[in-house]
C-alpha cells in the first residue's frame, strides 16, 4: 500500500504535516516520513497539529483572503482599476474576472483543503497515540479538541465563501484509493460542523494550559464563539444566545476580560489581548511576520493600507498609490458620531490636498525593519483577530433582539459603546432602529476584521453598503447566490463530480 507523505519543516520547536489528494482536490503530494512512522507521542501530535496552525494561517493570509472574501466584497475599503488592479474588480461583484481576470486564484479553495486534510489526520490520528505517551495526560483530549475545532472553523469559513462544498472527513493514505467527489450541501457541512463544535467544547480547556497560548490555540471560549456564529450564519437565535451566554456573563471564566483602558484597547490589534477569543498568529519574532513575496514585495494587510509615517517605504502623491484606503462612504456612514475613540485609534485622515482627506486605516501598524535604519525591509507581526470578545458580546445582542429581549441587547451594545467614549442609547432606540444600530455597532467595532461581508449578508443590510450585492440571499432574486464565489476551471479536471457554483454557472 502507497502511503500518502507529508513534510515535517521547522516552525519554532513544531512541524508542518499534512497529507494531501492531487485526484480530488489538485492537492500535490510531497515527500517525507510516513504515518506509520509518525503519531507515536505527544511531540508527533503536537508537530501535527501546529502544522494544522501553519496551513490555517497560510490559506487565511495568501493573498490576504481574509479580508479579501470579508472585506473588499463589503466596500470597507476604496480600491479601484489603478489601486490595485488585481482585485478592484471583486468590490463591483465581479468574482468571476472574466474582464480583467487575476482572481483565479482567490477562486480556488486548494489551500484551504490542505489545511482540512491536516485536521482530518489530526482527528484520526491523536486519540491512537497511547495515554501514557503524553507527558501531560490532559495534552490528548486538549489537542484533539483543537484538532476538531480546526476542522469545524475551515469548513464553516469556506461553507461561508463558496456555499457548497466537498466534505472530505477521513484522511486519504493510500492515493490509489482516492475518490473524485463532488460539492455537499451547505446545510450538511455546516450540521459536521457542530459535530465537530460540540466535541472540541467537550474536549478543550476553559483557558489555554499556557498563558503565551492566549487567542492563538483553540480553547472552549474558541469552540463556544464558532457555534455561535454558525448558529448566527443558519440565523438560528435561540442557539446563538445559547451559545453566547455564558461568555458574555462570565469572560474570567475563560480567562478573558472585556478592556477598558484605551491604551491597553489601542494595542489589541498586535494580538494576544484579554479579548483575544481565537486568532492566526503573526509574529515577526517566531517568523510569521509577513515579508517579502518571491518578486520581493512587502505582503500583508499592512502593505495594503499603511504609509508613511507608518509605513516607510510608500509615499503616496495621490490615493491610487495605496492600495487599500478606507471607503470613504463606508468610514463617514459608520463614523458618524463625534469622539468615537475607535475612529481616533484606527484612522488618519489626510490633510494633503493631493489625498483628497481620504482615510488612512492605521489598525494594523505593528511594523519592524529587518534592516534597522535603512527601513527598506518591513515585516508585519499583527495577528489575524478572528474572534474576540466585544464580537461575542454583540453577536449575543443580535441574538438577544431576534429573541424578543431588547432592553438586554442593548445593555449590551452600551456596553461597547461607552468604552468607544459615546452616548449610550436610551429606550426610544427601539425595535428596527435598533436592530439597525446592532449591526452598524459591529461594523464600528470590527472595522477591517473580516466580518462586515458575512454580518451583512445575514441580516439584509448588504444593499447599504455594496448594492452589487442586493438581494444576493434572496431566493428568486435574478442575483440569488451571487455572493458566492466561483471555482475555477482547473477543480474540474479530471473530476465529472464536480459542478461550478450555481449563480456563476454558464458565466464564467
Amino acid at each position: 500500500m502507497k502511503q500518502s507523505r507529508y513534510v515535517i519543516a521547522a516552525v519554532l520547536l513544531c512541524a508542518i504535516v499534512f497529507g494531501s489528494c492531487k485526484r480530488i482536490l489538485e492537492l500535490e503530494p510531497k515527500t517525507g516520513p510516513t504515518s506509520i512512522s509518525f503519531w507515536k507521542n505527544d511531540k508527533d501530535a503536537l508537530a501535527g497539529l501546529m502544522g494544522g496552525y501553519a496551513l490555517t494561517r497560510e490559506a487565511l493570509m495568501d493573498e490576504n483572503r481574509f479580508f479579501v472574501y470579508g472585506d473588499i466584497t463589503a466596500n470597507t475599503f476604496r480600491v479601484t482599476y489603478s489601486s490595485d488592479y488585481s482585485i478592484h474588480q471583486i468590490a463591483n461583484g465581479e468574482l468571476d474576472g472574466v474582464y480583467y481576470g487575476y482572481l483565479e486564484n482567490l477562486q480556488n479553495w486548494s489551500l484551504y483543503y490542505k489545511a482540512i486534510a491536516q485536521a482530518n489526520l489530526l482527528v484520526q490520528k491523536i486519540p491512537t497515540i497511547p495515554d501514557n505517551a503524553f507527558a501531560i495526560g490532559a495534552n490528548k483530549a486538549y489537542y484533539t479538541g483543537e484538532a476538531h475545532f480546526l476542522r469545524a472553523f475551515l469548513y464553516f469559513y469556506i461553507s461561508r465563501v463558496w456555499g457548497d462544498v466537498p466534505m472530505i472527513l477521513e484522511p486519504v493514505e493510500d492515493l490509489s484509493q482516492a475518490k473524485n467527489i463532488g460539492r455537499e450541501k451547505q446545510s450538511v457541512v455546516l450540521a459536521q460542523c457542530l459535530k465537530d463544535v460540540e466535541s472540541a467544547i467537550q474536549l478543550l480547556p476553559e483557558t489555554p494550559i499556557q498563558t503565551n497560548d492566549r487567542g492563538v490555540r483553540a480553547s472552549r471560549a474558541s469552540a463556544l464563539a464558532l457555534k455561535a456564529h454558525i448558529y448566527a450564519w443558519m440565523k438560528d437565535f435561540t442557539k446563538c444566545e445559547e451559545a453566547t451566554r455564558d461568555l458574555v456573563a462570565s469572560p474570567g471564566k475563560y480567562g478573558l476580560k472585556f478592556i477598558t483602558d484605551s491604551a491597553e484597547y489601542s494595542r489589541l490589534t498586535i494580538g494576544r489581548s484579554m479579548e483575544a477569543v481565537f486568532e492566526i498568529n503573526i509574529d515577526e519574532k517566531q517568523n510569521e511576520g509577513s515579508g517579502p513575496d518571491i518578486y520581493g514585495s512587502f505582503q500583508g494587510i499592512g502593505s495594503k493600507t499603511l504609509y508613511v509615517p507608518y509605513l516607510a517605504t510608500r509615499e503616496p502623491r495621490n490615493p491610487d498609490n495605496v492600495p487599500w484606503m478606507a471607503h470613504k462612504t463606508t468610514y463617514e456612514n459608520v463614523y458618524w458620531e463625534d469622539n468615537d475613540l475607535r475612529a481616533q485609534l484606527w484612522f488618519e485622515k489626510d490633510p494633503n490636498s493631493y489625498m483628497e482627506g481620504n482615510y488612512m486605516v492605521k489598525k494594523y501598524a505593528n511594523i519592524t525593519y529587518r534592516d534597522g535604519d535603512v527601513r527598506k525591509d518591513p515585516r508585519q507581526s499583527n495577528n489575524l483577530l478572528v474572534f474576540r470578545l466585544s464580537d461575542i458580546i454583540l453577536l449575543r445582542a443580535e441574538a438577544l433582539f431576534k429573541t424578543g429581549k431588547e432592553a438586554e441587547a442593548r445593555d449590551l451594545v452600551n456596553k461597547v459603546r461607552t468604552r468607544a467614549r459615546l452616548e449610550a442609547l436610551d429606550g426610544t432606540t427601539a425595535g428596527d432602529d435598533l436592530y439597525y444600530f446592532i449591526i452598524t455597532e459591529r461594523q464600528r467595532e470590527l472595522f477591517a476584521e473580516g466580518h462586515a461581508f458575512w454580518d451583512l449578508l445575514r441580516t439584509g443590510f448588504v444593499n447599504d453598503f455594496n448594492a452589487q450585492f442586493a438581494n444576493a440571499t434572496e431566493p428568486g432574486s435574478d442575483r440569488y447566490g451571487k455572493n458566492y464565489w466561483p471555482i475555477p476551471r482547473v477543480l474540474f479536471k479530471d473530476n465529472m463530480l464536480m459542478k461550478q457554483t450555481p449563480y456563476w454557472n454558464g458565466r464564467l
